[in-house]
């Protein structure tokens, strides 16, 4: 064993000093990190693992309103096993009540691979049984034996389901499986219907899917085939998941870069407490570099300490996830440990350490004994080559984080972002300490005493700027945005919503759709546009399964889109770019698309699109781009043809209905399920219910990842005021020998909490305010409508937080008594 690591062992034997704050700032960091990056790893890991089950076969090929043609079923037959569903939203009629359902007539041994679990019962075997979701089950306290409409049939519960395999993971509707002929019996798959026919594919064993999917769609260009393998199952809960997560693992980093300022206040308070035994090993002949060992083995093995017990922590969370959040997770996080991703958390928690106790350590290492034993303050000096080592691991801090994230460009922007926000709250707390000194000399002994100590020599006033500032800006930001999504979700949205969006009317029967509206919705402002679904297959003649990725915001070309014709411009909707049709326009089919995802594809006015429409390739050109007002929550189609092109197709109509408030749609909607009941009915009300426990659930996950860093922000503040322990106590002693009360001693340290905080606290509102206006009115084109009340106590609650914990961490050094003090000096 060298010298220095013989020092260190028997220096820590001599107490961890200031260290404790080193190990509560790197536990509570590192636990928050392995959290965050624990769980998306095990929900990415049950994905992964259980990838085919969840897709139910290796590869699936879907097409939209149509089943194979003869040759495709053949070309798809050669590939394995194959099994068949047919799958459409629709209206369950449950004694007197409606429901919105996702139907799926199946093969008998349906899926190819995995299985459908039951809570209960068994698969439907014939024409008249169904198998349903759980949920619905619940909702409508069915059970087996129970009784429900579908279409035109009857059925009786057979099963409960409880999973089955689902390709893009979060669902709107319950699910409901019937046999083929049961689905035949119901009538609701006809020219029009918007269903979509699914094969799904085991593949012979050892054979291998990549390029399966992509050669099928090449063999039949024109089918609007969409092709999703094992290695794409669950993509929308993947997509979810890593953006998710990608946001969590951000604020997590942060509330670690918070935590760095702990450990280099520890590791500062830790070295001045061993600067006399520093100065006697000196004079007795030890070499700088033992002293730096000595002293970095002891932070060294504090350190190694508090990352293990935050990835103990952190490890523990996909499994306390799971349990808790079970309805809310489209797929179960995997409970085992995720070695891969505590590794990466405790590599971040080993460079923020080393880069935040590097310079504080290697000062100490080289105080000079003469300066120290005289009592003067030297630690040793500065030296650039100090530097090296801090920016090489806060390089790779950075570095780690890009290359783990989901998207490099939004990560590396967000720490330079956080990096200048804290440059702007370290400037800040040097603009205190200098407004301190300059009107220190204004009012009362005790106003001038609470005043200096914001800029006396030690003073943390910069150090604490940033830990606050940071941790509670980070919490505005996110109250602001989430209160602006909450209220329009709960206000807004439901108050210029349509009560009732309503699918698959036959055009045949829109006659008997409008009679039954004005009969059972007297007032109500109903609007009708006919509707297809078709795949982009081609741009500018090139087909997309040649394309070597999707642009990111290129959603028109996953999956079908909905389209429909217009002779008018909806409403909500504004050309930015070439010309509307005429409203008697005839002649070569055209369109007009959405200007981002437009951008997104770098197309300009004059190019050709080419959709597959009922297996039939129609190719466009590209007539006008519109801007198109999302949130105006009518037909809002991203591709619109003009008159002439898609008239003779068979197509459905969508509607919406918007009563007068407080009317009810009951009456319509048994009338829809009695007269009409090959129309879905989709009740706003539910979709945003759903979506808001959604958003809730994130919101809460972001709050508790925030209030990680607050709490970091806290535990530096009590530390580096417990750090000038002696000097305060030094004060505290001199001020009392002088006359002194300890009200006054108080009252002066109240002041000197209060003026920082204060400061701190109210520029920590202004940027977490401004950020979440950003946030809310560019990205999510929404208005800014925060909860104010809320977002205003955060402040002030911040500000008495701050001022409580300064005030308890200082309490000893207040409350020690002059002869005793003395007698220890």
């Amino acid at each position: 064993m060298s010298a220095g690591l013989k020092l260190g062992r028997r220096d820590l034997a001599q107490g961890i000093g200031g260290l404790w704050l080193l190990l509560a700032c790197l536990t509570i960091a590192v636990a928050g990190l392995a959290a965050v990056t624990s769980l998306s790893s095990a929900i990415s890991s049950t994905i992964e693992s259980q990838a085919r089950e969840l897709l139910g076969g290796d590869l699936s090929l879907s097409v939209a309103q149509r089943s194979a043609t003869a040759e495709e079923r053949a070309a798809i037959a050669r590939l394995g096993t194959v099994r068949e569903s047919v799958t459409l939203r629709s209206t369950a009629q449950i004694g007197g009540q409606t429901a919105l359902v996702d139907l799926s007539g199946v093969d008998e041994r349906w899926p190819a691979a995995g299985r459908v679990t039951l809570t209960t019962g068994r698969m439907p075997a014939t024409a008249g049984e169904a198998a349903i979701g759980r949920e619905l089950a619940e909702r409508y306290s069915l059970r087996v034996g129970s009784s429900l409409r579908l279409g035109f049939a009857d059925f009786r519960v057979t099963g409960i389901i409880d999973t089955l395999p689902a390709p893009s993971g979060f669902a709107l509707a319950p699910p409901v499986l019937v046999s083929r002929p049961g689905l035949d019996a119901t009538r609701l798959v006809q020219p029009g219907s918007l269903y979509t026919s699914a094969y799904r594919i085991a593949l012979p064993p050892g054979a291998a899917f990549e390029g399966l999917g992509e050669a099928f769609q090449k063999r039949f260009p024109e089918g609007g085939w969409r092709v999703t393998d094992k290695s794409e199952a669950a993509g929308g809960t993947r997509r979810f998941t890593e953006r998710t997560g990608q946001m969590l693992l951000l604020i997590a980093l942060g509330a670690l870069g918070i935590g760095s300022i702990g450990i280099a206040s520890a590791a500062s308070a830790f070295a001045a407490s061993r600067r006399s035994t520093i100065a006697i090993l000196k004079v007795h002949g030890a070499r700088t570099r033992d002293l730096a060992v000595m002293l970095g083995t002891s932070v060294a093995l504090l350190a190694l300490a508090a990352i293990v017990l935050g990835l103990a922590v952190g490890a523990t969370v996909p499994a306390i996830v799971g349990r808790a959040a079970a309805d809310l997770l489209p797929v179960a996080p995997d409970p085992s440990p995720q070695w891969g991703a505590l590794l990466q958390s405790a590599i971040f928690g080993l460079l923020v350490t080393l880069a935040a106790a590097w310079v504080p350590l290697a000062r100490a290492a080289r105080a000079r004994p003469a300066a120290v034993l005289r009592g003067d303050v030297d630690e040793g000096g500065s030296d650039r080559r100090d530097l090296l080592v801090p920016l090489l691991a806060g390089a790779g801090v950075a570095a780690l984080a890009i290359l783990t994230s989901g998207n490099a460009l939004v990560t590396a922007t967000t720490l330079a972002g956080g990096l200048a926000l804290a440059f702007v709250f370290a400037g800040a707390g040097k603009l205190l300490a200098l407004a301190a000194r300059r009107f220190g000399a204004r009012g009362g002994p005790i106003t001038r005493l609470g005043l200096a100590a914001l800029h006396r020599p030690g003073a943390a006033t910069v150090r604490l700027s940033v830990a606050l500032g940071l941790g509670l800006a980070l919490l505005v930001a996110l109250a602001g945005i989430g209160g602006s999504v909450r209220a329009e979700l709960g206000g807004s949205i439901p108050a210029k919503a349509p009560a009732l969006f309503m699918l698959d009317i036959p055009a045949a029967d829109e006659t008997l759709f409008r009679a039954l509206a004005a009969r059972d919705l007297p007032g109500a402002d109903l609007r009708l546009v006919p509707s297809l679904r078709g795949p982009v297959t081609a741009l500018n003649g090139k087909s997309v399964s040649e394309l070597e990725s999707i642009p990111e915001g290129a959603w028109i070309l996953r999956g079908d889109r909905g389209l429909t014709f217009a002779r008018d411009l909806p409403e909500g909707n504004e050309v930015v770019a070439g010309q509307w049709w005429p409203a008697d326009y005839a002649g070569p089919p055209l369109v007009s698309l959405d200007i981002e995802a437009a951008r997104a594809l770098n197309l300009k006015i004059g190019d050709t699109i080419t959709i597959a429409v009922l297996g039939s390739p129609i190719e466009a050109r590209i007539a006008s781009f519109r801007t198109i007002d999302w949130r105006s929550l009518g037909f809002n189609f991203a591709i619109i043809f003009a008159p002439g092109t898609l008239e003779q197709a068979p197509y459905t109509l969508m509607a919406t209905a918007s009563p007068d408030r407080g009317a009810s749609t009951l009456a319509f909607e048994r009338a829809l399920a009695a007269d009409l009941p090959m129309v879905s009915t989709i009740r706003v009300s539910d979709v945003v219910a759903q979506v808001t426990t959604i958003l809730e659930g994130l919101d809460n996950a972001i709050r508790l990842a925030t209030l990680v860093a607050i709490l970091i922000g806290v535990t530096v503040l009590a530390g580096a005021v417990a750090a000038t322990r002696r000097t305060r106590m030094r004060e505290s002693v001199l001020l009392k020998l002088v006359g002194a009360t300890r009200g006054q001693v108080l009252a002066a340290q109240a002041i000197e909490f209060a003026a920082m905080a204060g400061g701190i606290v109210t520029l920590a509102f202004v940027t977490g305010t401004a950020a979440a206006y950003g946030v809310v009115t560019w990205l999510f084109e929404l208005p800014f409508k925060p909860d104010w009340p809320s977002l205003l106590a955060l402040p002030l609650a911040g500000m008495l937080v701050a001022i409580f914990t300064a005030m308890a961490a200082a309490w000893p050094a207040l409350a020690a008594r002059p002869a005793t003090a003395l007698r220890s000096a």
